[in-house]
């Protein structure tokens, strides 16, 4: 699909690291027994709320479902980090008239893993959910939006779904968030201007989400075939952020650019 430097497939049994994922979806209704009753109805029996956890029975998928009043500061967040997806005006007025906030937490760490959280939240939003907002990665969707995903699914979605690709440091080195969600690295990028660092990044998750490469230190990545070549390291400084859910225990791949 792209012209890539090297691709090396990925071994079978590769191991993975658990990561807390965090769904945050706003939304309308009467009480909590009406939203345990219309997740029930609007999937068909597909997904149960049992008292703190929400379940897929059939499939064995059982995530921690948290149930809390109104938060006036939703429609703010939700504005400010749906930028990046197009989030549109009627969406946020949504929003802004919720009356409970429904948060799923999950283990992830794999592609697999990242799919089937997201299908839970997908069952949230049928039920009356107004938008989702991915808090181990600081990005928001509308509620059309994350469910078109799914519709027509791919798995390289994952990437555009869970990751954030645009974040900048104290250094003003550019670099993703969410990439644990999928099991896999972040990226940081030195040296670059804010466009080009945020082009090499959604390519170089694509790359990983689409062909699974193994990816070793002191390789280069090219993201196109007139492209400038990368050379790929491993970052020891890891980032501190506020928000401990956007810690990356695979930690991160730096790219520099080499030569000229």
């Amino acid at each position: 699909m792209w012209p890539f430097t090297k691709k090396i497939k990925q071994p079978a049994g590769s191991p993975s690291l658990a990561c807390n994922t965090v769904l945050c979806i706003p939304g309308s209704w009467k009480d909590v027994r009406d939203i345990t009753n219309t997740v029930f109805t609007a999937t068909e029996g597909t997904y149960i709320v049992v008292g703190d956890l929400i379940m897929n029975p059939c499939a064995a998928q059982f995530y921690k479902f948290e149930i809390r009043e109104r938060d006036e500061r939703l429609a703010g967040s939700f504005g400010a980090l749906g930028k990046m997806t197009g989030i549109t005006c009627d969406a946020l007025n949504k929003i802004s008239n919720h009356n409970y906030v429904i948060y799923i937490t999950g283990k992830t760490g794999s592609l697999k893993e990242a799919h089937h959280l997201a299908l839970a939240g997908a069952a949230v939003l049928r039920a009356g959910g107004h938008g989702i907002r991915i808090d181990s990665a600081g990005k928001a969707f509308e509620k059309q939006k994350w469910l078109k995903y799914l519709v027509n699914f791919e798995e390289a979605d994952l990437f555009e779904m869970f990751v954030t690709s645009s974040a900048i440091d104290e250094r003003q080195n550019v670099f993703s968030r969410g990439m644990h969600n999928l099991g896999l690295k972040d990226t940081l990028v030195c040296g670059e201007e804010l466009q080009n660092a945020v082009d090499l990044i959604n390519v170089f998750g694509y790359y990983q989400v689409f062909d699974k490469p193994v990816i070793h230190q002191n390789e280069f990545f090219r993201p196109g075939p007139q492209s400038a070549q990368y050379l790929i390291t491993e970052e020891s400084y890891q980032l501190r952020e506020d928000n401990n859910l956007y810690n990356n225990p695979y930690g991160m791949w730096k790219l520099r650019r080499f030569g000229h």
